[in-house]
């Protein structure tokens, strides 16, 4: 598996710079569990948008045949 696949991606790279605007709208939030939720939203993006380039090919292949 190379790596540059997954830095390349748009979706990844999206999700990436999601940190950002997360980021911001974290600081402005108090400090309970809702900060919480809404950076576990974010890396739950970040993981689908990953999971999305490791299946690119399976879905490749799946259409092929």
């Amino acid at each position: 598996m190379s790596i540059g696949k997954y830095l390349t991606n748009m979706g990844v790279i999206g999700a990436l710079f999601g940190a950002l605007g997360t980021a911001r709208q974290a600081q402005s939030m108090p400090r309970d569990w809702r900060r919480f939720l809404v950076w576990g939203v974010w890396a739950a993006g970040l993981v689908l948008a990953i999971v999305g380039v490791a299946k690119q090919l399976d879905d490749e292949q799946f259409e092929a045949e």
